[in-house]
């Protein structure tokens, strides 16, 4: 029974349903600054919920793509990984950084799957690129979350918040001197870009709402296309989330500390949006590099002054 209630939680709010709320919120504010700033409304493709639920009342349409089985599994994995990653947040399930990465990459491989396992050349060529968006975010957050771990002497999320809790914000307390500090904000430029990543925005990923040419959504239909489509809204919310709950102290218990939790993460999330309006498209290689040449450094000369800092 414990197993079940657990994973009822995954699949209920605050899991499943959560990220895909706080997706569909991201996603909304995101559509009305493009339009905003540009004066026209984004043309990229429909992903508000009426639209998803007409896709779920089609036929999935065989195309050649990734085996069928496949083709309906992968999506709802992505999607659970993610509801599982909101359920570590919040402690509604325990949970150490290294499972929430792990549940990271579970996510972002199903579409590196996908898009190998294609009978589309075309597709299992932009697998590639696939990956090295995965590695561009990987990297860097690997390495912040082991500043983190490092810093506060806390692996789970739950003890990372307590601790924020005691000591004040991570970008904001005085814990391990100077050095640690430094190295903390730039470890916080580093999940930044990480974020970038993750959520798929440019300059590090397709933008909100572009699809890149020959992706993994050429394959799927029906209601694996809504249900990759709720996940690519998801990152949305978990990207900022995550940030959030690393560097910014999580969620906490009174209704004022909720909102400001609330605005913590719309702040990170009106971020990564104004950085996706005014950034270009890489390629996936000009991308990787970036990632790796700015997250990468910026995580690595943030370890070390945190470790320097902490040693003393």
């Amino acid at each position: 029974m414990a197993f079940v209630g657990k994973f009822i939680y995954l699949v209920l709010f605050p899991g499943l349903l959560f990220v895909l709320l706080g997706g569909f919120v991201a996603r909304a504010v995101l559509s009305g600054m493009s339009a905003a700033f540009t004066g026209v409304a984004p043309a990229g493709p429909a992903t508000g919920l009426p639209a998803l639920m007409r896709l779920f009342s089609r036929e999935c349409v065989a195309t050649g793509g990734p085996l069928h089985g496949l083709l309906w599994s992968a999506p709802p994995v992505q999607l659970l990984a993610l509801s599982w990653v909101s359920c570590i947040v919040f402690g509604f399930l325990p949970g150490d950084l290294a499972l929430l990465f792990a549940l990271l990459l579970l996510a972002s491989g199903a579409d590196i799957l996908l898009a190998f396992c294609s009978a589309n050349p075309r597709v299992r060529q932009n697998g590639f690129s696939q990956a090295a968006r995965v590695l561009g975010w990987a990297v860097p957050l690997a390495l912040v979350f082991a500043l983190v771990g490092l810093r506060t002497g806390e692996i789970s999320l739950t003890g990372l918040v307590q601790w924020q809790v005691a000591n004040g914000m991570l970008i904001a307390s005085a814990a391990g001197g100077t050095l640690a500090q430094v190295g903390t904000a730039l470890g916080l430029a580093a999940a930044l870009v990480g974020a970038l990543s993750l959520a798929r925005l440019r300059p590090l990923g397709p933008g909100l709402f572009d699809d890149p040419p020959s992706g993994v959504l050429c394959d799927v239909s029906g209601p694996p296309l809504a249900m990759t489509r709720m996940s690519e809204t998801a990152y949305l919310f978990v990207a900022p989330l995550l940030v959030a709950a690393l560097f910014f102290a999580g969620p906490a218990s009174t209704w004022y500390e909720v909102a400001n939790w609330s605005l913590k993460v719309a702040a990170l999330v009106i971020l990564l949006g104004v950085t996706d309006l005014v950034s270009p498209r890489l390629r996936s290689g000009r991308a990787l590099a970036w990632a790796l040449g700015s997250g990468g450094a910026l995580s690595v000369a943030a370890l070390v002054l945190v470790w320097v800092g902490v040693s003393k």
